[in-house]
């Protein structure tokens, strides 16, 4: 399948440009392809899993920056089929190959589902109704099929129930899917201040609440609010006590006097610039924000202890290399962060496929930022209210993490009622689907029983306008009081006998060769099921099979050259003289006597069978159990009829393996033996008879058993 040309015709997804335009679509649960140029990415149910460029026709793997531009999304009609190709894209692996007759589709489904396979099963080798596919993701399976000669999509359980009504060969392929990372949408790099650094800074709260011009945006500010810094290092000098009741001396940073006199001889730290390095994750800001803005409700004497962070300049000798161990710090933070936001999104995994896998993957990363944060910037230990404020920020995270676990709990039960809903709509699709099938069933009912209705009121229209003199019967009835009498135009002309001895042919035995009826009622006027009697009984089978076995038989041996072969039943043909339809020979059972049924009895003059025959005119198959019926009853009549020479079993349909082994089986003798006959049932030494299995089909005889 050429699967470019078949994602370019889904319908296009209207998105933006660029990694944002990608998250958009991940976020909105998109299924399908993306183009860009000869690249494409596949999304299922708003997860990547693979990249690859067509440039060279043959799919070979990309890269995502190629997608940092202009795009077209193609929405897939169903997930199964982005899944599905990005398997076939990728790295394959044939594990078996498989006969349906052989190895049935569900028991290798169900082994495939318990290994938690990955990859699909193929069925389209000797199918002439479609491909059929059933896609594994950690043994959890989706089903589709392209059927008929326009490759119409077919999915879900409508592709489950055709692939498994299917015969022929499947293959099972490992093809393993890796989720693919999408970087984050780049952020506008913030403008430098205009003017010199300012030597005061507003209290936490305030900066939590709105950043200034240059400053570090809502992320940064809850890594200000979890760690209170100066940006200015400490001269020294006494706090300005005077100022503390001014409003305005609230906005100033603590320890500051006039802006002049505490401006340090040094730069200012760079430690708390914004940098591109920065995650972008969402950390837990209203916590750490009321953490600290609980501190900020103290004097101004005391924040001015808790917020300068002069002891520790002071205990460092105002060491230039600490800058640097800071920004190593920040930097640190940045790389843990980014790697959790890397780890959050290769975790995510398809809904429909892996929904445990996803959950724990977003949690873990989501988990892991707050505690990275903290260890970044860990505030100063030698204050005591820094101490309560730190207690204070772990109460509010294991509050946090207590809503987080009834939040994953919230979650298990939705999956669960999503999974008891799934459950009940199958059910219902099933009882909706019986409910068709059986209104089909009722309204084919109707229309076979306004078709008999019709025939019946031809039937009684015939009856009317024929002879109403004669009697009236039923075809077994028909069939007991009727005999068949082998008779000639001229014993002069071909005749069996004849034949047999080598002379004429098949034309001019059939053309002197009459059977005569005799039967038990008169057939002036009589009809079998509303027909008249002759048309009734020469289209019949019995009276066709016996027209077949005194007319043709005696050439099909003898032109075959088995005439040895098949001695007993060639000899017999010329003796047979009456045909019973629907007879029966009494033989003995032990010390009783029985009568055994047969649908053709031929008998020679003085009466004693040659000849049994059963005919099947349905449309089933001989099974095993007819076949061993009549081997059984033609025993008894070879051990009671010495001139017995042979048993028939004629089909309207075929014969079924068990029969056909059934037969063998009666018909193989010893292995020591060295009888030449064929298909020949050995009772004894002197006794035995030739079994023979016939098909009829259209309006001829042909001989299966044994093979001439």
């Amino acid at each position: 399948m050429n699967w470019v040309d078949t994602i370019s015709e889904w319908q296009t997804h209207s998105v933006a440009d660029g990694y944002a335009g990608l998250h958009e679509l991940a976020d909105a649960d998109f299924s399908g392809g993306v183009a860009a140029s000869d690249a494409w990415l596949l999304f299922v149910n708003g997860t990547p899993v693979s990249v690859t460029d067509h440039a060279d026709g043959d799919p070979k793997s990309g890269e995502i920056e190629a997608f940092d531009a202009s795009f077209t999304a193609h929405e897939a009609p169903h997930p199964s089929l982005p899944l599905l190709a990005a398997m076939q894209f990728g790295e394959r692996e044939t594990r078996a190959k498989y006969y349906t007759e052989d190895t049935p589709l569900d028991e290798v489904e169900s082994t495939l589902e318990d290994g938690g396979f990955t990859g699909y099963i193929e069925l389209s080798e000797n199918v002439l109704s479609g491909d059929y596919y059933t896609i594994y993701q950690g043994g959890r399976s989706m089903h589709v099929a392209f059927v008929g000669s326009s490759s119409s999509v077919v999915t879900d359980d409508e592709a489950r129930d055709d692939a498994h009504d299917e015969v022929g060969l499947y293959e099972v392929v490992a093809a393993p899917i890796d989720v693919v990372e999408i970087p984050d949408a780049p952020e506008p790099t913030p403008e430098p201040a205009a003017g010199p650094p300012s030597t005061e800074s507003e209290p936490e709260s305030e900066q939590t609440a709105t950043p200034a011009d240059g400053e570090p945006d809502s992320s940064d500010s809850v890594e200000s609010a979890t760690e209170p810094v100066d940006p200015t290092p400490d001269t020294g000098g006494p706090a300005t006590t005077d100022e503390s009741t001014d409003s305005v001396s609230d906005a100033e940073a603590p320890g500051t006097g006039d802006p002049t006199d505490s401006e340090p001889d040094e730069p200012p730290s760079t430690d708390r610039t914004p940098g591109p390095e920065r995650p972008s994750q969402p950390v837990d800001r209203e916590p750490a924000t009321d953490a600290q803005s609980g501190e900020q409700t103290t004097d101004s004497d005391s924040r001015v202890t808790d917020s300068e962070p002069g002891s520790d300049s002071e205990a460092t000798g105002d060491d230039p290399t600490r800058s640097s161990t800071d920004a190593s710090g920040t930097s640190a933070s940045s790389s843990a962060a980014t790697a959790s936001a890397t780890e959050q999104l290769a975790a995510r995994s398809i809904p429909s496929v892996d929904p445990e896998r996803t959950a724990s993957g977003r949690s873990t990363g989501r988990d892991q930022q707050p505690e990275q944060s903290s260890r970044s910037r860990q505030p100063p230990q030698n204050s005591t209210r820094s101490q309560a404020g730190s207690e204070t920020v772990a109460a509010v995270r294991e509050e946090l993490e207590t809503a987080r676990e009834q939040l994953r709990t919230a979650k298990q039960a939705r999956d669960d009622a999503r999974t008891e809903l799934e459950t009940t709509r199958e059910e219902l699709q099933r009882a909706e689907t019986a409910r068709e099938e059986l209104a089909a069933e009722r309204d084919e009912l109707r229309a076979e029983v306004e078709s008999l209705r019709a025939r019946v009121d031809e039937l009684e229209s015939q009856l009317g306008t024929a002879a109403t003199d004669g009697p009236s019967l039923s075809p077994p009835e028909a069939f007991d009081e009727t005999n068949l009498f082998v008779r000639y135009e001229s014993k002069g002309k071909t005749t069996v006998g004849s034949a047999h001895g080598g002379e004429g042919t098949a034309a001019e035995l059939a053309q002197n060769l009459r059977l005569v009826y005799h039967t038990q009622f008169e057939t002036d006027g009589a009809t079998v099921d509303g027909e008249p009697f002759e048309e009734w009984l020469y289209a019949t089978q019995q009276y066709r099979f016996v027209e077949w076995l005194v007319g043709q038989l005696v050439f099909e041996i003898r032109e075959t050259e088995t005439t040895s072969e098949l001695s007993g039943l060639y000899d017999a043909l010329p003796a047979v003289d009456r045909v019973e339809l629907s007879g029966e020979i009494t033989v003995n059972d032990g010390a009783e006597t029985v009568d055994i049924d047969f649908d053709v009895v031929c008998r020679d003059q003085m009466g004693e069978p040659l000849f049994v025959a059963d005919l099947d005119t349905s449309r089933q198959p001989v099974s095993a159990g007819q076949m061993a019926s009549l081997v059984q009853d033609s025993e008894l009549v070879c051990e009671t009829a010495s001139a017995f020479a042979g048993a028939f079993f004629v089909s309207a349909a075929f014969f079924e393996p068990g029969a056909l082994e059934t037969a063998s089986d009666a018909t193989s003798g010893s292995l020591l033996s060295r009888d030449s006959r064929l298909s020949y049932v050995k009772q004894s030494r002197k006794r035995g008879y030739h079994l023979a299995l016939i098909e009829s089909r259209d309006d001829g005889f042909h001989l299966s058993v044994p093979d001439i």
